[in-house]
């Protein structure tokens, strides 16, 4: 398997951009920027540990997002996927990857979405779980489809300055004139 990332964003009410890959072992890393840090953090999410966290979800039971720092770290989070997460690896970096993972698993169409940003539950889907999010990695990586994440989440909700694009286009072409007028006026001086 390619290790080119793919990107996609976070379901709750402040979506956060990531990236992520999924190896021939069925492994995922997924990359992403914190605030202060001056580069991007990529955790590995076990093959293992993911049938684990798949084992957890078989019971067909709607199971909370549950990845609340705080809550996590005195022990009072609810049950729930990112509680299950820390009980694997008790790190809070280590449960909220359930927000990656539940959007990688949603749009894979592993897990079923309440639709709720408040309040998010996810329920497993039957099928292979491999199979479907290795497909959903190999489509996300198609060129084809690389407009389609940035449409989908503009449509989602993020902030993107309209006219930007059209604006930075026109600035480098501008630049491109005077450039060209410039060279004009100077080979017409040193022509005379």
């Amino acid at each position: 398997m390619s290790s080119f990332w793919s990107a996609s964003h976070t379901l709750g009410t402040k979506e956060k951009v990531f990236s992520w890959r999924i190896d021939s072992r069925g492994n995922i890393f997924i990359k992403r920027k914190f605030r202060n840090d001056l580069f991007p953090r990529i955790d590995k999410i076990s093959c293992s540990n993911l049938e684990k966290l798949q084992g957890f979800m078989q019971d067909r039971e709607w199971k909370d997002l549950a990845n609340d720092a705080a809550k996590l770290y005195t022990g009072t989070e609810k049950n729930g996927i990112g509680k299950f997460l820390y009980r694997l690896r008790p790190e809070v970096p280590y449960a909220h990857l359930s927000s990656q993972l539940a959007a990688i698993f949603y749009h894979s169409e592993v897990w079923e979405w309440n639709e709720q940003k408040r309040g998010m539950k996810f329920l497993l889907l039957p099928g292979n779980w491999q199979e479907r999010t290795m497909q959903y990695y190999r489509s996300s990586l198609d060129p084809e489809n690389e407009g389609t994440f940035r449409d989908e989440f503009v449509e989602s909700g993020a902030k993107v300055e309209q006219g930007q694009e059209q604006k930075e286009l026109q600035e480098a072409l501008q630049e491109d004139s005077v450039q060209k007028i410039e060279q004009t006026k100077l080979s017409s001086f040193f022509n005379v």
